[in-house]
Protein backbone atom coordinates (compact mmCIF):
# COMPACT_ATOMS: atom_id res chain seq x y z
CA UNK A 1 0.00 0.00 0.00
CA UNK A 2 1.10 3.54 -0.76
CA UNK A 3 1.95 6.19 1.27
CA UNK A 4 -0.76 9.00 1.11
CA UNK A 5 -0.12 11.82 -1.10
CA UNK A 6 -1.08 14.37 1.30
CA UNK A 7 1.58 13.36 3.74
CA UNK A 8 4.24 12.48 1.52
CA UNK A 9 6.92 15.14 0.85
CA UNK A 10 7.84 15.34 -2.80
CA UNK A 11 11.53 14.07 -3.49
CA UNK A 12 12.11 14.66 -7.53
CA UNK A 13 15.38 12.55 -7.40
CA UNK A 14 14.20 9.63 -6.39
CA UNK A 15 10.62 10.57 -8.14
CA UNK A 16 12.58 10.30 -11.47
CA UNK A 17 15.15 7.37 -10.22
CA UNK A 18 12.25 5.21 -9.67
CA UNK A 19 10.63 6.43 -13.36
CA UNK A 20 13.82 5.06 -14.48
CA UNK A 21 13.89 2.09 -12.84
CA UNK A 22 10.30 1.25 -13.52
CA UNK A 23 11.72 1.89 -17.23
CA UNK A 24 13.91 -0.20 -17.57
CA UNK A 25 12.59 -3.52 -15.86
CA UNK A 26 8.86 -3.15 -16.01
CA UNK A 27 6.98 -3.53 -12.41
CA UNK A 28 10.36 -2.78 -10.85
CA UNK A 29 9.20 1.30 -9.72
CA UNK A 30 5.97 0.40 -8.36
CA UNK A 31 7.65 -2.47 -6.43
CA UNK A 32 10.32 -0.43 -4.97
CA UNK A 33 7.44 1.98 -3.82
CA UNK A 34 5.25 -1.26 -1.97
CA UNK A 35 2.84 -1.57 -4.75
CA UNK A 36 3.58 -5.09 -5.27
CA UNK A 37 0.52 -6.24 -7.23
CA UNK A 38 0.94 -3.57 -9.56
CA UNK A 39 4.15 -3.57 -9.86
CA UNK A 40 3.76 -7.44 -10.34
CA UNK A 41 0.77 -7.30 -12.87
CA UNK A 42 2.11 -4.40 -14.73
CA UNK A 43 5.84 -5.98 -15.37
CA UNK A 44 4.10 -9.60 -16.15
CA UNK A 45 1.80 -7.85 -18.95
CA UNK A 46 4.66 -6.01 -21.01
CA UNK A 47 7.05 -9.04 -20.76
CA UNK A 48 3.84 -10.80 -21.85
CA UNK A 49 3.02 -8.45 -24.75
CA UNK A 50 6.57 -8.56 -25.47
CA UNK A 51 6.63 -12.34 -25.81
CA UNK A 52 3.68 -12.44 -27.65
CA UNK A 53 4.53 -9.75 -29.79
CA UNK A 54 7.43 -11.99 -31.05
CA UNK A 55 5.95 -15.16 -31.18
CA UNK A 56 3.73 -13.74 -33.39
CA UNK A 57 6.50 -12.80 -35.79
CA UNK A 58 6.39 -9.02 -34.63
CA UNK A 59 10.24 -7.20 -35.18
CA UNK A 60 11.56 -4.19 -33.28
CA UNK A 61 12.17 -0.95 -35.38
CA UNK A 62 14.99 1.09 -34.48
CA UNK A 63 15.18 4.84 -34.35
CA UNK A 64 16.73 4.80 -37.73
CA UNK A 65 14.69 6.14 -40.84
CA UNK A 66 14.80 2.54 -43.09
CA UNK A 67 13.16 4.17 -45.74
CA UNK A 68 9.74 3.60 -44.53
CA UNK A 69 9.41 7.05 -43.53
CA UNK A 70 8.48 8.90 -40.51
CA UNK A 71 6.27 6.09 -38.60
CA UNK A 72 9.22 3.61 -38.35
CA UNK A 73 10.89 6.09 -36.10
CA UNK A 74 7.18 6.55 -34.06
CA UNK A 75 7.90 2.94 -33.88
CA UNK A 76 10.97 2.55 -32.71
CA UNK A 77 9.88 5.21 -29.71
CA UNK A 78 6.88 2.45 -28.97
CA UNK A 79 9.60 -0.22 -29.09
CA UNK A 80 12.05 1.80 -26.85
CA UNK A 81 9.24 1.76 -23.97
CA UNK A 82 9.83 -2.16 -22.92
CA UNK A 83 13.26 -1.17 -21.64
CA UNK A 84 15.68 -3.62 -21.04
CA UNK A 85 13.84 -6.15 -23.52
CA UNK A 86 14.10 -3.33 -26.20
CA UNK A 87 18.12 -2.98 -25.31
CA UNK A 88 18.25 -6.75 -24.97
CA UNK A 89 16.95 -7.71 -28.46
CA UNK A 90 18.68 -4.36 -30.27
CA UNK A 91 22.13 -6.17 -28.82
CA UNK A 92 21.33 -9.70 -29.79
CA UNK A 93 19.33 -9.59 -32.80
CA UNK A 94 16.64 -11.01 -31.59
CA UNK A 95 13.39 -10.15 -33.12
CA UNK A 96 14.98 -7.64 -35.89
CA UNK A 97 14.31 -9.11 -38.54
CA UNK A 98 10.94 -8.88 -40.22
CA UNK A 99 9.12 -11.70 -41.50
CA UNK A 100 6.05 -10.40 -43.81
CA UNK A 101 5.99 -14.09 -45.15
CA UNK A 102 4.14 -14.51 -41.45
CA UNK A 103 0.08 -13.11 -41.66
CA UNK A 104 0.56 -12.61 -37.90
CA UNK A 105 3.78 -10.28 -37.75
CA UNK A 106 1.73 -7.09 -37.81
CA UNK A 107 -0.31 -8.28 -35.01
CA UNK A 108 3.09 -8.62 -33.46
CA UNK A 109 4.80 -5.20 -34.11
CA UNK A 110 1.39 -4.07 -32.56
CA UNK A 111 1.92 -6.22 -29.73
CA UNK A 112 5.51 -5.26 -29.02
CA UNK A 113 4.47 -1.42 -29.59
CA UNK A 114 1.51 -2.12 -26.87
CA UNK A 115 4.00 -3.43 -24.65
CA UNK A 116 6.54 -0.38 -24.73
CA UNK A 117 3.86 2.12 -24.86
CA UNK A 118 2.23 0.44 -21.52
CA UNK A 119 5.70 0.26 -19.70
CA UNK A 120 5.86 4.12 -20.15
CA UNK A 121 2.53 4.72 -18.73
CA UNK A 122 3.99 2.80 -15.67
CA UNK A 123 7.12 4.60 -15.65
CA UNK A 124 4.99 7.39 -15.54
CA UNK A 125 2.83 6.51 -12.79
CA UNK A 126 5.98 5.68 -10.52
CA UNK A 127 7.09 8.95 -11.19
CA UNK A 128 3.87 10.21 -10.02
CA UNK A 129 3.99 8.27 -6.83
CA UNK A 130 7.15 9.07 -6.37
CA UNK A 131 6.46 12.84 -6.30
CA UNK A 132 4.00 12.44 -3.97
CA UNK A 133 1.29 13.18 -6.74
CA UNK A 134 -0.94 9.72 -6.45
CA UNK A 135 -1.00 7.37 -4.00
Amino acid sequence: MAADPKTTRSNPAKAWLLAFIGWLLPGLGHLGQGCVLKGFLGGATVVLAFLVGTSLGGHIYTFQDSGEGLLSILFGFCNAGSGLLYLFSRMSGFAMNEQPALATSEYGNVFLMAAGLLNFILALDAFDIGAGRKS
